[in-house]
């Protein structure tokens, strides 16, 4: 999962998710695909490339560690974005704040992986038992 976050990190960086950015884009598109719904289009595609290897990782289709390996993976995506981009986070989007340069909502992240991760060593010491 770290190894795939890094190198979707790295992909990232030369995406362009917004097709009235782009010239060459179809009329069409760009009517569609306007930047409000390329930004929610991009989460949804973004959840669903990350919940494969997730779904790689844990064995289960849907499950709590499935779930663990998703936040992980797009934790350590942000911080390998942040720090091949050369640049400070900063917020771009009101689902991404971003307080002194520190990704709030990552900080949560890493809160709710710590307590997934507690829960899912009792679930397995329980199931050991």
């Amino acid at each position: 999962m770290t190894v795939f976050s890094f190198i979707y990190a790295i992909l990232e960086l030369g995406i362009q998710w917004d097709p009235s950015k782009v010239l060459s884009s179809p009329a069409w598109m760009k009517s569609v695909f306007t930047p409000t719904v390329s930004l929610y289009f991009y989460r949804v595609i973004y959840i669903l490339i990350f919940g494969f290897p997730s779904y790689l990782a844990s064995g289960k289709l849907l499950s709590v560690e499935t779930v663990w390996y998703l936040i992980y993976g797009s934790i350590v995506e942000d911080i390998m974005y942040w720090i091949v981009d050369l640049k400070l986070p900063f917020s771009w989007a009101w689902f991404y704040p971003v307080h002194f340069g520190i990704p709030i909502d990552d900080l949560i992240g890493v809160v709710i992986l710590a307590a997934m991760y507690k829960f899912i060593k009792q679930k397995s010491k329980a199931g050991m038992s």
